[in-house]
């Protein structure tokens, strides 16, 4: 009796031993293996050009109400961003979006855009940023990074600006600061269990 009693306790955890085993090679399999760095950290700094008014403006009032200090106040830009503060400088990307005016005192505006990198960018080919924040009346301030695409998606961040230099009362440079993580797409490996060697 005691000799059987053994060999039922041996076989008991046999059993166990080996669904543990295979439990742990299915979790595997579902769950797949990452071939790259899980995230990684931008530090950029580019210059938005506006130019407001004039044969080359690249924004545009789309929406003019009748509220007191232009309160919504609507224009689209296509701002572009340069590695130079200069207007032969390259172009890295383009500010692509709205303006609104959103303070009813006046000088305060909301402004979602989409940061496209140009084709010729390796880093991050047609890559996208997308940003919102205000844009005041003070020579500083800062917009929130809360999402990418491409080489930058799930992008999360800051951009610092200020005024390095106004050009006229239309025109001016503004020095953008990225910082920014993002999580590159990541390649999965999906391993597959051998019923037969399991069984076996």
């Amino acid at each position: 009796m005691a000799c059987a009693s053994h060999v039922l306790v041996f076989l008991f955890i046999s059993q166990l031993a080996l669904v543990t085993y295979t439990t742990a090679l299915l979790c595997d399999s579902c769950v797949g293996l990452c071939k790259s760095s899980c995230e990684k950290e931008l530090n950029l700094s580019l210059y938005l050009h506006q130019i407001a008014a004039g044969p080359n403006h690249n924004q545009e009032q789309i929406v003019s109400p009748s509220f007191a200090n232009g309160f919504g106040t609507t224009g689209v830009n296509d701002w572009p961003l340069l590695d130079a503060p200069q207007p032969n400088a390259n172009i890295i990307a383009r500010a692509k979006g709205l303006h609104i005016q959103a303070s009813q005192e006046g000088g305060g505006w909301f402004s979602p855009f989409s940061m496209v990198f140009q084709e010729q960018d390796s880093r991050f080919n047609r890559s996208t940023l997308q940003v919102n924040g205000m844009i005041g009346p003070e020579a500083t301030g800062e917009w929130a990074i809360v999402g990418g695409t491409g080489k930058l998606a799930m992008a999360r961040g800051i951009i610092k600006y200020k005024f390095p230099q106004i050009v006229t009362s239309v025109e001016n440079y503004r020095q953008l600061d990225i910082h920014a993580f993002y999580t590159p797409q990541a390649v999965f490996k999906i391993e597959r269990i051998n019923e037969a060697e399991v069984d076996a």
